[in-house]
């Protein structure tokens, strides 16, 4: 199937592979690069917390978002120690 593309860099999907993919007015589209190919993953109506780890098998280093929130945390209480010390 052909899609033309605008001067904004723009397509629109054809029906029938909306259709297949199941996307929808809200959904949205996961582009993959493999190989030098682009995969389009359909995902229908979905809020962003359904991409939550679907790119990990192509980051280098995976830290999880719990490892994240607890060094957040131990930045912050750091600077809250400095900020008590230096009063």
């Amino acid at each position: 199937m052909y899609a033309k593309i605008s001067r904004k860099g723009q397509i629109t999907i054809p029906k029938p592979i909306r259709e297949r993919l199941k996307i929808e007015k809200e959904g949205g589209i996961l582009f993959l690069i493999e190989d030098n190919e682009v995969k389009l993953k359909g995902l229908p109506g979905s809020p962003a917390r359904n991409l939550a780890g679907s790119l990990k098998k192509y980051a280098k280093d995976y830290v999880s978002l719990n490892t994240i929130r607890k060094k957040i945390k131990g930045r912050i209480a750091n600077e809250v120690a400095r900020e008590g010390l230096s009063d």
